[in-house]
Parts: C-alpha cells; sequence; structure tokens
C-alpha cells in the first residue's frame, strides 16, 4: 500500500465497498462507447485517431458517451434522442449527507 492509503485504512472506522456500473442516458446499463464527431456518431474508420497539431484548421469536437446496446445500435445518442442523462448526480449517495 501506498504510505497514505496505509494511514487511510488504519484510521479508517468503516469501510464502503461502492459498485459502480455505467449507465446509458436512457438508465440502462451501458455497454458501449460511441466516439462523437461534431455532433455525429462514428462508426467506421480508423479504431485509434490522434489529432494533428500542426494545422490552423479548426479542431473537430470529439467526445464519447456510454451507451446501451440498443442505443449504440440505433446510433441514438442523448444529444440526439434530445434527452438528460436518466442518473441527476454521478454519485447516488450524496443526497444521504448531512
Amino acid at each position: 500500500l501506498f504510505p497514505g492509503a496505509q494511514r487511510l485504512l488504519e484510521i479508517a472506522d468503516r469501510m464502503n465497498i461502492l459498485q459502480v456500473e455505467a449507465l446509458c442516458w436512457c438508465g440502462k446499463k451501458a455497454t458501449h462507447q460511441a466516439r462523437i464527431v461534431n455532433g455525429v456518431m462514428v462508426t467506421e474508420g480508423e479504431q485509434v485517431v490522434v489529432g494533428d497539431a500542426g494545422t490552423n484548421a479548426k479542431p473537430d469536437e470529439v467526445v464519447y458517451e456510454v451507451l446501451c446496446r440498443k442505443h449504440h445500435m440505433r446510433k441514438v445518442t442523448s444529444k440526439k434522442a434530445k434527452q438528460e442523462h436518466m442518473s441527476k448526480s454521478a454519485l447516488p449517495f450524496e443526497d444521504s449527507i448531512g
């Protein structure tokens, strides 16, 4: 263990193990990654893309979104569906603090 982690374990009175699961915008389990370039989901071309820093052209907007299989196959991102993510908080226990 790193010294800092070791000390935290020494003084911790309890430990909660969190099971983290990626969720699609619809709330289902996310199993696929989508690369979205300028608002369009890319499904063909190079698997590894390296940006060219030597050009003066405006860089493409590249974002990644996790999707369930159904939405990945249909190419339906949250922006295309005009939906916000079902989960309001990134971590479920934030509301219980206090």
